[in-house]
């Protein structure tokens, strides 16, 4: 019986000792998968990488259309240089942000907030795209949505898995940043010049803040895909000349 305990109790612990190091193996694994780099195929926006896992409980979820830049542009003409929009846009409507607000804000999104938004709200399947690359023959889109990739994905389980929590924003936008808004510092103190703005690395867009006059979403060098990095909210003070009272769900 002794000699049997210690060889049961070895192989118990022989087993979890294993079956640890596979964990950390596999958590390991499905964090490299993105390794967060400056290039737009080393970041969550290539979904060939989710589209080309064989779990089980994923395959076949988000289709590879076999290229990294084809969920979300097409080429224009043949060109590489000019390249449009592949995704339908999204139709909302939407809630806006609906705290007191000195500049002038769109009633909806506007501009590449939408296209961002294509994806990020969670009515149109990540992998629904409009024109398909030449030379795939496989199936259409599978139409998941970020809304069921977070149905999984949240919390940080699975353990290793990207955690969709704070990137799916569903149609409310109350308590997200403002968007599609006119950036008119004449019309509040608080604001730096447009001058100021962009010398710091911010973008606007037709004069207006965009998603991606925060974000960059072709590198994951600041992430969570900032244009800047956010140490100490320097990304806030590029625009704001003190840090906001009011607090957005946006930054995690």
């Amino acid at each position: 019986m002794n000699g049997y305990g210690s060889r049961r109790r070895f192989t118990l612990m022989a087993m979890l000792v294993l079956g640890g190091a596979l964990a950390g193996m596999l958590a390991d694994r499905a964090c490299a998968q993105w390794p967060d780099g400056e290039e737009v195929a080393e970041t969550y926006h290539n979904l060939q990488v989710p589209a080309q896992v064989t779990n089980s409980d994923m395959f076949g979820l988000i289709r590879d259309y076999g290229e990294v830049c084809v969920y979300c542009h097409t080429p224009h003409g043949g060109s590489t240089e000019r390249v449009l929009w592949n995704r339908p846009l999204p139709s909302g409507p939407y809630r806006m942000y609906d705290e007191p607000l000195d500049m002038l804000a769109d009633p909806q999104p506007t501009g590449n907030s939408l296209a961002c938004l294509s994806c990020h709200d969670g009515t149109i399947g990540l992998d629904e795209i409009v024109n398909l690359p030449n030379g795939y023959d496989g199936p259409g889109p599978s139409a998941t949505s970020i809304e069921e990739c977070d149905g999984c994905h949240s919390g940080g389980s699975p353990p290793g898995g990207h955690d969709f929590e704070g990137v799916w924003f569903d149609t409310d936008l109350r308590k997200q940043h403002p968007i599609s808004l006119l950036y008119d510092p004449a019309r509040d103190p608080g604001f730096r010049s447009i001058a100021e703005v962009e010398a710091a690395g911010l973008k606007l867009f037709e004069g207006k803040v965009q998603c991606m006059t925060c974000h960059e979403p072709h590198s994951e060098r600041f992430p969570p895909f900032l244009r800047i990095a956010n140490s100490a909210g320097s990304l806030c003070l590029a625009c704001h000349r003190t840090q906001p009272a009011e607090e957005t769900a946006h930054f995690w």
